[in-house]
């Protein structure tokens, strides 16, 4: 209830994802949420261990100033990402997202160290350590606090496809598993097991350097150009198909630029149609597709003749050729060029890395033996950055 309350109260028009303005709503707003409750969870938390000299609790409570650091850079990295494109950066800013991700993780790096060693002095050299049971209820209140924030950022990063508020959810939730540890220790050193404290230092250090290893991992490899998620490919094709005359879709190349997708595509139609119908056809998909995903795409037409005479021996032969050769995904664009003698096969092939030459070799030499009118049997293999 309160979460759909946020977002009607304080991102306008909240369904236009592909908006660069309504990213930067969301992702303000999650920020600062994030700042209000870590900074009382911080408050609550530092205070009482100062008090009774844990330092577990004492590395929870930075733990939780951490979130705040990490959402004043969300709020940074989505009012920059929001920014229109310039003459230096024609795409836009998206990609900022990624960075303000990859900052977050470099600085609980920092924390995770720093409390790792205090931790292991504290094991060095114990001090006994007494929480009362009102401060295990008020720690307990903190982790339900939490465990809603984290819900709330994780919630928001489906909705608009966010790494930065995926990751500042995992940080959320990483305060949850934390502050879960500190108070099994704080409770163990109710019995006199005053080490336990040194251990939840450790845990809770570990549990930070983990968030952190998954936020920056997760951030550099969009900025390097990741693969598009299974998901996206199957939404393109399935998009692009539902245009009329459109038979089948390959070599799709998408580039992600926060919320701004830039995709280009193959399309292949029939042979029969001209020039006038198949660019309406072209410009259809590439409609459809902006509409769906924002951005821009350029759609290129394959006219494919399904009448050619040896078309469909041809197709059915390498159905059944291809998947018997190692390393090779599939074919696509198969073109007859000619008469049915002599004429020209064409097609192009998908295989994994390095797989490709030797398989193309193969094919071109298994259909030359088997439709002995094809003068030249030529096979384009796709390079790996498209689908």
């Amino acid at each position: 209830m309160i979460n759909e309350w946020l977002v009607r109260t304080f991102v306008a028009r909240p369904k236009e994802i592909a908006s660069s303005r309504v990213r930067e709503s969301y992702g303000v707003l999650e920020g600062w949420v994030s700042i209000a409750v870590n900074l009382a969870v911080f408050a609550v938390k530092l205070v009482p261990g100062l008090l009774i000299g844990s330092i577990s609790l004492v590395a929870d409570a930075f733990h939780s100033l951490g979130d705040v650091a990490s959402s004043v850079v969300v709020i940074w990295g989505f009012k920059v990402a929001a920014k229109p494109s310039d003459k230096e950066h024609p795409f836009g800013h998206g990609r900022v997202e990624g960075i303000a991700t990859l900052v977050i993780g470099i600085m609980l790096f920092v924390v995770a160290w720093e409390f790792a060693q205090n931790s292991v002095l504290r094991l060095l050299h114990p001090k006994p350590v007494t929480a009362s049971l009102g401060l295990l209820v008020v720690l307990a209140a903190t982790v339900v606090l939490k465990e809603w924030l984290s819900r709330f950022a994780h919630r928001l990063a489906g909705t608009i496809g966010s790494s930065a508020l995926e990751g500042d959810a995992l940080h959320h939730r990483s305060d949850v598993f934390a502050t879960a540890v500190v108070i099994a220790s704080l409770i163990a050193a109710r019995f006199g097991l005053h080490w336990v404290d040194g251990v939840g230092g450790l845990a809770v250090a570990g549990f930070i350097g983990a968030v952190a290893y998954k936020l920056t991992m997760g951030s550099v490899h969009p900025l390097l150009g990741a693969a598009p998620s299974p998901q996206l490919l199957k939404e393109i094709r399935e998009t692009a198909l539902s245009v009329p005359e459109v038979d089948e879709v390959h070599d799709v190349i998408v580039h992600t630029y926060g919320g701004l997708l830039v995709t280009s595509l193959h399309a292949e139609i029939p042979a029969e149609l001209d020039v006038v119908r198949a660019h309406e056809v072209a410009e259809t998909v590439e409609a459809a597709l902006n509409e769906r995903f924002g951005g821009w795409t350029v759609v290129h037409i394959d006219p494919v003749n399904r009448h050619h005479p040896l078309f469909e021996e041809v197709q059915a032969f390498l159905r059944q050729t291809v998947p018997e050769i190692p390393g090779v995904e599939g074919f696509h664009d198969l073109r007859i060029v000619g008469t049915e003698e002599p004429c020209y096969v064409i097609f192009d092939l998908k295989a994994e890395e390095g797989a490709g030459p030797a398989a193309a070799v193969r094919l071109r030499g298994a259909v030359a033996g088997r439709f002995p009118q094809v003068a030249k049997v030529v096979v384009n293999v796709a390079p790996g950055y498209v689908y």
